[in-house]
């Protein structure tokens, strides 16, 4: 990340020795192309129900709960922060807490929260799935103020860990007025006996049920006569977190899922003998810039080394004025004065070029950039000959394909990150609440959950409204652009499918005017649909006459 954005001049190679250090960072203007792509075209993920007792409906509350958890979040941070650090830097990171609503309430809440320093986060390194969904345990280290930590922790050792981070420097590690802490998340494997219990109901009908072997569950089958169909190990996976320093556990509690919830980012992932390497979005073109900016360097001394162009002139022709050609560059004047002779005026040399050889160089190393990101001028608005919205996307999308595999990888961080959320909505939401629900359009409303009705099921059991802990559902994905880039596209193809429309076209004005963007947009349609309401009541009234006699 440091060369991306030549902090402390790291695009130039330690051991360098120049007085002069010129840099053209040629590779950031790349890099934010590559960002706002994400932020416009940001994976588009719905809940769905995967089972019986899961039904649309409460797929569409869930998922308008989930956008409002976004929105109070300001999850765009977050999410850009890790994919700024993924494309920069091989791999960033974000992750998902659970906290209460104020300080004055029981009632949790799920929030999602950027990690600034992605060299702070450390995981199992036995993980082997992409999104470090199967690591054991997380570290994510911070500081604390000695007065804080002393306050908060007043019987805890103020000690350090003792080993040091890659990225971290080494003086950051031993602060005087700091405390080095970290969390820690880790899974605990309990073993359980799993049982396929089949029941048998008095009118001839069997269910099968899977069910953890208890006390109160071989009570069940004995009183109800049920019959195991086989037997198979298994074991439950919980999640823990504490709050330790190098010797002292200062917190510590249960989250409640089996997901560690710090989602990973990654960058372009290969396997080489076994080990893994995770590549930036600009690794390869760091020689490129290196070679442009000592290019750059060596031609811009050449030429501050290269004597002014001289002036051609006779003794005539500045007798007088000697003292203002002895320094004619030196200060800005206005204008230089000489004598009109038979020579007529003085006459200047072409300046010394800068050498072609350099300038070659430069430019070769240019292109090298762009051919190595994968992004080339027909994605920067050079003039090209297509001319149809359809072609000139299709030319801009074959020069985002060099970063598609990054914005690939950010989707599949999300997924992971939504099945996480979706997982812990049940157990955080488990009370009767009344919760704000985002629409996909961006409209809030205010829906009761886990509300009992009054009412009884056939089991007798109470019947319980927008019960979150009731059916399973999971995540898919629809990759695409923004809601706004959507509301535009879909626009521009109505008022384009108005010129062939015929006399349908009327109908589709409202549908325009509700995809615009203007502030009375809402107003503006509600007055277009009256007004097409009216012609085509006008239009079917029939007319008045007689019939004849």
């Amino acid at each position: 990340m440091k060369f991306v954005y030549d902090v402390d001049g790291a695009q130039w190679p330690d051991g360098m020795d120049s007085n002069i250090k010129l840099t053209a960072n040629n590779i950031l203007k790349f890099v934010r192309n590559v960002r706002a792509d994400a932020r416009q075209n940001r994976p588009r993920l719905r809940v769905v129900p995967v089972d019986d007792l899961g039904d649309v409906r409460m797929a569409e509350l869930r998922n308008g709960l989930m956008r409002q958890i976004e929105h109070l979040s300001n999850a765009s941070v977050a999410y850009d922060t890790a994919y700024m650090q993924s494309v920069t830097g091989s791999i960033g990171y974000f992750r998902i807490v659970t906290e209460f609503e104020s300080e004055d309430s029981f009632n949790q809440q799920i929030r999602i929260k950027r990690i600034r320093n992605p060299y702070t986060v450390h995981f199992d390194p036995g993980a082997r799935e992409f999104n470090k969904e199967d690591a054991r345990w997380c570290f994510i280290e911070d500081y604390m103020p000695r007065g804080e930590f002393k306050d908060k922790y007043p019987n805890a050792e103020m000690s350090d860990f003792d080993a040091q981070s890659q990225g971290q420097a080494m003086e950051g590690w031993f602060e005087k007025d700091k405390v080095r802490i970290a969390e820690y998340y880790y899974k605990v494997k309990t073993p359980f006996t799993l049982s396929l219990v089949e029941r048998r109901f008095e009118d001839g009908s069997t269910r099968t049920e899977a069910m953890e072997i208890t006390d109160e569950v071989k009570d069940f089958i004995k009183r109800t006569k049920a019959n195991v169909l086989k037997d198979r190990e298994s074991f439950r996976t919980e999640v823990k977190w504490a709050k330790v320093t190098g010797v002292d556990v200062l917190e510590e509690t249960d989250f409640p899922t089996q997901d560690i919830p710090v989602i990973a980012v990654q960058g372009d992932e290969i396997v080489i003998d076994g080990e893994t390497h995770l590549l930036s979005f600009t690794r390869g073109a760091h020689d490129l810039q290196r070679m442009l900016n000592f290019w750059l360097t060596k031609a811009t001394k050449i030429m501050a080394k290269a004597p002014d162009a001289p002036f051609l002139l006779t003794d005539g022709q500045i007798e007088g004025h000697e003292n203002e050609w002895n320094q004619p560059n030196a200060l800005d004047r206005a204008f230089l004065r000489y004598n009109e002779t038979a020579a007529g005026k003085p006459s200047r040399e072409q300046p010394i070029p800068p050498p072609i050889g350099m300038l070659a160089m430069i430019g070769s190393m240019d292109n090298g950039i762009e051919n190595h990101l994968g992004v080339f001028e027909s994605f920067k608005g050079a003039p090209s000959n297509e001319r149809s919205n359809v072609a000139i996307q299709t030319r801009i999308g074959q020069s985002q394909k060099g970063s598609f595999v990054f914005v690939d990888n950010y989707a599949r961080a999300l997924i992971h990150a939504n099945k996480i959320i979706n997982r812990l909505i049940p157990k955080i939401y488990d009370t009767q609440r009344a919760l704000q629900v985002m629409g996909e359009g961006g409209d809030v409303s205010v829906e009761r959950f886990n509300a009992p009705t009054g009412e009884v099921n056939a089991e007798n059991n109470p019947v319980i409204a927008n019960d979150l802990s009731v059916g399973s559902f999971d995540i898919i994905e629809t990759l695409g652009v923004s809601s706004v880039s959507r509301r535009q596209e879909e626009r521009q193809d109505l008022l384009a499918a108005m010129q062939y429309a015929g006399p349908v076209a009327p109908a589709l004005l409202p549908f325009i005017f509700k995809l615009s963007d203007s502030p009375n947009s809402q107003e503006i349609t509600k007055a277009v649909a009256d007004f097409m309401s009216a012609m085509q009541e006008g239009q079917q009234k029939p007319q008045g006459g007689s019939n004849g006699g």
